[in-house]
């Protein structure tokens, strides 16, 4: 388990970096800031960036989430009653199914999304939430 969950924590702690670059101006993956929105966010190109304070707030969020993993898997110990453990995980891998299972769906929020965000939801981010879910239930039936 303790593979799968710093497996998970590299992950979540890559995706957190990428958002603090966006917070604080990187245009990368797309080659202009510009064409950011579209690629990342799903919005028409044109539309603004999240504001860098809710950005930061995202990337919190997120690297927290990988710690959870950890804390799971009983690679780190943190100051919280061990009975949230389970809850904590199977509630993570919740919200990952979700929203990897929202990409597919027929309605929704992400059906309004543009192009490149729509290709890339339907191929990278999509699967990459529905992994995770599954590492996490898997860290939480080894429990």
């Amino acid at each position: 388990m303790e593979l799968i969950s710093f497996a998970i924590f590299a992950i979540l702690q890559s995706v957190a970096l990428v958002h603090l670059g966006w917070a604080f101006g990187m245009a990368w993956p797309a080659k202009q800031r510009v064409l950011l929105v579209p690629m990342v966010v799903g919005l028409p190109e044109g539309t603004p960036m999240p504001p860098a304070a809710l950005t930061v707030v995202v990337a919190i969020a997120i690297s927290s989430l990988g710690v959870v993993a950890l804390w799971g898997a009983g690679g780190i110990a943190l100051p919280v009653f061990e009975g949230l453990k389970g809850w904590a995980l199977i509630s993570v891998a919740a919200i990952f199914a979700i929203r990897g299972v929202m990409t597919y769906l027929p309605f929704g929020p992400l059906k309004a999304t543009v192009e490149p965000f729509r290709t890339l939801d339907f191929r990278y981010f999509a699967p990459l939430c529905l992994l995770l879910a599954a590492g996490y239930l898997t860290i939480f039936l080894s429990l």
